[in-house]
């Protein structure tokens, strides 16, 4: 038995580690090259109501790559990245994006203009989140509009 167990612990040893997510570029960098272009192309998607499913679909995609794109905040290894609030405040940005994306999604099932309201609060959401984070963590960075 206690062969057995040997074995197992050199396998255990001997096997390379499972590869982790790291962050590649800070977190000033990772909002100028991938968040902050992406809420720029969500911008004008959303500046009057969707006349069709081409401009419903590009809400929800623009909205979509957002929320993925944020899930990139949990990779941060910053001094901040490791105070409790900021997986919550990464969190709150993410889902605010996908609730646009969510809404938007119903609005492009229907093709109906009452859904634009809803899917218009929604974003505002977004700005705020990301106002509130950068208050609490970034406070000389920009402030997001609608």
């Amino acid at each position: 038995m206690a062969q057995i167990f040997d074995i197992l612990v050199a396998i255990v040893l001997l096997a390379e580690p499972v590869p982790q997510p790291v962050q590649v570029v800070d977190t000033g960098e990772l909002m100028d090259i991938f968040l902050k272009p992406e809420y720029a192309e969500l911008q004008p998607a959303m500046a009057k109501p969707p006349d069709d499913r081409k401009e419903w679909a590009t809400i929800y995609q623009k909205a979509v790559r957002l929320a993925e794109l944020d899930n990139l905040l949990f990779f941060r290894t910053h001094e901040d990245a490791r105070k409790p609030d900021w997986g919550g405040t990464a969190a709150r940005a993410r889902q605010a994006a996908a609730d646009v994306a969510a809404a938007a999604l119903r609005g492009l099932r229907t093709v109906k203009a009452e859904n634009y309201g809803a899917v218009r609060t929604k974003y505002e959401a977004v700005a705020d989140t990301c106002n509130a984070c950068h208050r609490t963590f970034a406070r000389d960075a920009v402030t997001v509009k609608p």
